[in-house]
């Protein structure tokens, strides 16, 4: 059974939610794509502090998996050719993120571009907040349970 949402994670959620959402919808609020460009930096920025304490969080429980795991010295006990693929799909991994990214944004443009050519009043707008709501949604998922959780959980016979 998980726990409901901390404040600071519905806080984060809702932030998030709005912050994508009017990411999407800049086009249709600024002409100037170095305005948008800068626009959306500061709607990043502002997501990134609300998130801040979810974030800390984070960081907490992964350095008490990484001090159960000690990483750094399962890497170093890997033969060279176990490093050099351990490297290599780790790049491989960051480079298809990048880029899956990168045609997300692209095809959302393209998508809104082809809305407003359709004659549609505010059409990035329309779809941001879907993704606004899939943002907030998302954040506000229950965490997968921890190594801990799931020793502590009551498994006696009813």
């Amino acid at each position: 059974m998980s726990t409901p949402p901390t404040r600071s994670r519905v806080f984060a959620a809702l932030v998030g939610g709005a912050a994508t959402a009017l990411y999407y919808a800049t086009p249709d609020l600024i002409a100037s794509r170095t305005a948008r460009g800068w626009a959306k930096a500061a709607i990043t920025a502002v997501s990134f502090a609300a998130s801040a304490p979810d974030l800390l969080a984070a960081r907490v429980a992964a350095r008490e998996v990484r001090d159960e795991v000690h990483p750094a010295e399962v890497f170093r006990s890997l033969p060279a050719r176990g490093k050099a693929a351990l490297v290599g799909v780790a790049a491989t991994a960051l480079a298809g993120s990048v880029a899956g990214v990168r045609a997300g944004e692209r095809w959302a443009f393209r998508r809104g571009q082809a809305r407003a050519a359709a004659g549609k009043r505010w059409p990035h707008a329309g779809p941001a907040l879907l993704y606004g709501a899939l943002a907030s949604t998302l954040w506000l998922a229950p965490p997968p349970p921890s190594t801990t959780d799931a020793g502590s959980e009551d498994r006696s016979p009813a």
